[in-house]
């Protein structure tokens, strides 16, 4: 009993030892390494978690946003008198590390370009992994192919530097002239092709050397297969190396990035645009990324050398970063204490895969589940609020016809009012309603227009044979005269057109001739009026209501002028009801919530006159209008520039323009408008969007690149762009007849929404589904 004792007496003693000497052991290596810090790892930690910080969080960083251009900046001296400042201008309060030759702070771009540089990068250092790391295994195992692949490669980049020969691909013009996603496509393929083979040639020679380790001749003898060893043996001892190499690889991947926006070359929109004072080319980048930058700024070094030093920093910072973390990573994955090499294989051979490891799994992923649903259900559902209380303030009949000065028109404009008021938009001005005077108008009622020939008689419709420019009352009847042989420029007797139609064929006469003509028919002969048979290619002016005249001028199709004989008697009755002399603009402003972009306006407009067959779609144009104001205000995002909401009157007739009124009488400064977006005539009907953006030239750099982010937006989202050109959305136009583009003569760069030119009913209206979402999400994301 008493050696049994004396026994376990003895073995406590010595596991009480052996515990104790691991546990000194442990406080010794840690006292050790506290002394010994891997400072390479710690330095690299940091830098890395603040770019992982920027990417995630960069509005904690900056107010500013990246898009945003400022070209002069003007302020009173002491002295009295006026400075104006042109960008770039320096670092100040305002803008911490200056701005650049557009004006756009340097620091938000750098802050918001992280994500997009890092994107770049990692897609680069993924597709060379994806490439190196199968060929670079195959060939340490001894495969013929994958060693001739990486071989020739090498040899081919060794002969002429990689640098090279990306410089050489990229600077085609089918490049240069890539959006952004494709753009980003090229860049990525053409980084990973050049740099994948000396990262597989790097593979091969480390798996080569763990396969000749005794260990591994060990698992050959015992029968076991190349892929076990690979999986069991080579890639466990190999993994630390592996996950340093992605970081050098990132590193590497910068400072070819880096290299390329010294040469011009970087991913997204590229622009070149002729400087007409020093007559030279600029480059201007869209998107926010570091070597656009460099590659901008590259000139102004000497003028403005904070424009290149800031991207140059934020460039050295992290790849000196990924080096750092790299080597720091290397140094603890290689020491004696570290557990990684274990801990991938356990993973590969699924040890580590327990039932206590998957019930914890398991409910993370309920929990991780739970509220990915909950905030989709919490998003969806107030999305669905938002857009049931617009479809509320939408559910409008409507009136059957609007004219200018109508009854019809003063409910419209009162509707359109109440709407605005509810949907959070203020008035500009005194009220939303800016009411202007048109005069005497009238409106047709009725009317009648009987070609008699040969007892026969012809019965001519409205709107589709004939339209009047000018209307009231008529019931004039008379004979007609239509020769091709009148000599219109030499009548000296306007006599013997007395109590007669004139018909003049645009085919012989312009319509200029025609015009003065009639002018000169009313002036000296008592003739019943003009007959003016417009052109094939031309359609009848939509006008059903104008101001008084002593006698018609009448548009008549080419097809109804076949009805027309030289023996013809003429029969016009017109009854007409007066109108209001006062047509009604209704105008909302929701004011911006960036200080420095808030007093620079997006004007937004659409007319509400429309005839009785356009009642479908004008409504679907005004509604959409409704929700877009809705929606703006309800958006969770502040708005960065104001938005005005303009319903014009007067739409049908450029003479009672609403839009004419206003640009000579604005409720808001021209000059501060930056951007007029004409719905008027947008496509609502089919499944294919047409604009005009002639008006919104690379000049207007802010319409510009609306429209760029607008045209990329629907394209996004499925909805078709009908083009012409090279990716320009433009239908040509009379900018000095068209009243869409009253406000472009007047400084105010134009997109107007053109009717498309074949109309596909596939779909129902996809317009009037996505449209509006797509066009808020645009404006308040404010990416231009």
């Amino acid at each position: 009993m008493n050696n049994n004792s004396n026994k376990f007496n003895t073995e406590r003693k010595l596991n009480s030892s052996d515990q104790f000497n691991k546990t000194f052991k442990s406080i010794k290596s840690k006292v050790t390494s506290y002394k010994n810090p891997n400072v390479l790892f710690i330095l690299g930690t940091i830098i890395i978690l603040a770019i992982v910080f920027i990417i995630l969080f960069p509005e904690k960083l900056t107010s500013q946003n990246p898009y945003s251009i400022e070209g002069i900046k003007s302020a009173i001296q002491s002295n009295g008198t006026l400075a104006i400042k042109g960008a770039p201008f320096s670092p100040s309060k305002e803008n911490l590390l200056g701005t650049d030759s557009l004006g756009r702070d340097i620091l938000s771009i750098i802050v918001y370009g992280t994500s997009f540089t890092v994107e770049i990068c990692f897609f680069v250092v993924l597709g060379r992994f994806l490439i190196a790391l199968p060929l670079g295994i195959a060939a340490g195992v001894g495969n013929s192919f994958s060693n001739s692949a990486i071989n020739l490669f090498n040899v081919i980049f060794s002969t002429v530097p990689s640098l090279l020969i990306s410089i050489m691909i990229l600077k085609i013009a089918f490049f240069t002239n890539l959006f952004k996603a494709q753009s980003l496509i090229a860049f990525v393929v053409v980084l990973t092709a050049v740099g994948w083979s000396k990262l597989a040639g790097i593979i091969r020679e480390r798996v080569q050397s763990i396969l000749a380790q005794p260990f591994v001749t060990g698992e050959k003898a015992i029968g076991k297969s190349n892929f076990k060893i690979i999986m069991e043996n080579v890639l466990p001892h190999f993994s630390p190396e592996l996950t340093v190499l992605f970081f050098m690889e990132m590193a590497l991947a910068l400072s070819m990035l880096m290299q390329l926006g010294f040469f011009g070359l970087y991913v997204g929109n590229i622009r070149v645009v002729q400087n007409s004072d020093s007559n030279a080319l600029v480059n201007i980048s869209y998107e926010p990324e570091w070597a656009s930058m460099l590659s901008s700024s590259i000139n102004s070094f000497k003028t403005a050398p904070w424009t290149v030093l800031s991207p140059a920093a934020a460039f050295f910072i992290s790849i000196f970063g990924f080096n750092l973390f790299g080597e720091g990573l290397r140094k603890k994955l290689q020491s004696k204490n570290s557990m990684f090499i274990v801990n991938f294989r356990n993973i590969l051979t699924l040890k580590l895969i327990s039932k206590k490891t998957l019930k914890y799994a398991g409910s993370l992923a309920i929990i991780i589940l739970a509220l990915f649903t909950t905030f989709t259900v919490r998003s969806s559902n107030n999305k669905k609020a938002i857009t049931a209380e617009a479809s509320a303030l939408t559910n409008w009949e409507g009136e059957n016809q609007v004219l200018i000065g109508s009854n019809e028109a003063s409910h419209t404009a009162d509707y359109l009012k109440a709407v605005l008021e509810k949907t959070g938009f203020k008035p500009l001005g005194k009220d939303y309603i800016q009411a202007y005077n048109v005069g005497n108008l009238y409106s047709i009622n009725s009317y009648k227009f009987k070609v008699t020939s040969s007892n026969t008689t012809e019965t001519l419709a409205l709107g589709k044979d004939f339209s009047l420019e000018n209307c009231t009352n008529y019931f004039l009847s008379g004979n007609l005269v239509f020769s091709e042989n009148l000599d219109i420029f030499n009548i000296k007797d306007f006599s013997r057109f007395d109590g007669s139609f004139v018909a003049l064929d645009e085919k012989i006469y312009s319509k200029e001739a025609i015009k003065n003509f009639s002018e000169k028919l009313q002036k000296s002969s008592k003739s019943l009026g003009i007959i003016d048979i417009i052109s094939d290619a031309e359609k009848l002016p939509e006008v059903t209501y104008g101001s008084a005249s002593s006698s018609p001028f009448i548009y008549l199709t080419r097809t109804a002028s076949l009805k027309l004989k030289k023996d013809s008697q003429i029969t016009l009755d017109i009854k007409t009801t007066t109108l209001s002399d006062t047509g009604k603009n209704v105008i909302g402003v929701l004011p911006g919530n960036n200080p420095k972009t808030s007093k620079e306006a997006i004007l937004i407009s659409v007319g509400y006159n429309y005839l009785d067959y356009d009642k479908e779609s004008a409504l679907k144009r005004i509604k959409m209008a409704i929700e877009l104001a809705y929606k703006l205000n309800n958006k969770d995002s502040k708005l960065q520039r104001t938005i005005i909401i303009a319903f014009w009157d007067g739409n049908k007739v450029d003479k009672y323009s609403g839009e004419r009124y206003y640009c000579a009488n604005p409720l808001y400064l021209l000059e501060n408008t930056v951007l007029n977006l004409d719905l008027t005539n947008i496509d609502t009907k089919g499944d294919t969007l047409r604009f005009n953006t002639e008006l919104a030239p690379v000049s207007r750099y802010f319409a510009w690149a609306f429209n760029h982010e607008l045209q990329t937006n629907l394209k996004n989202h499925g909805i078709k762009i009908s083009t012409a050109g090279n990716n320009v959305l433009t239908q040509n136009l009379d900018v000095n007849k068209d009243p869409q583009a009253v406000l472009y003569t007047k400084g105010v760069p134009t997109i107007i929404a053109m009717p498309s030119e074949a109309k596909s009913l596939t779909k129902k209206t996809t317009v009037n589904d996505n449209f509006v979402d797509i066009l808020v999400n645009t404006i308040t994301e404010n990416k231009y």
